[in-house]
């Protein structure tokens, strides 16, 4: 079964990180779940990425991959390298205390 999702943003390699623009349409994506975030800049957060899976040798349509969030600026999430490149992120969503969350 093939589903149409629409992609919220994508995956840029930069450097030894990965860089995650959101479009403009879904920033608030964003402000939701740094809202979510605590106030100790020294905690890492990490972030369970839904992505187009580009393989074309397999039969799965989407990949997910959990990473740590580094920064943000505006809305580009600067994370922890991503075996993904050009790749359309359908979801992204924060993991706190091992669960994650409903909404970002």
């Amino acid at each position: 079964m093939r589903i149409n999702l629409e992609p919220i943003g994508i995956i840029k390699k930069a450097g030894k990180c990965s860089e995650i623009l959101i479009y403009s349409d879904f920033e608030q994506l964003v402000k939701n779940m740094m809202s979510k975030l605590g106030k100790n800049d020294g905690d890492q957060h990490n972030l369970v990425v839904i992505h187009k899976n580009r393989e074309s040798g397999d039969l799965h349509q989407v990949q997910i991959t959990k990473t740590h969030l580094i920064d943000r600026v505006g809305n580009i999430l600067k994370v922890g390298k991503i075996d993904a490149n050009d790749d359309s992120v359908i979801d992204v969503r924060l993991e706190c205390n091992g669960l994650i969350t409903s909404e970002a």
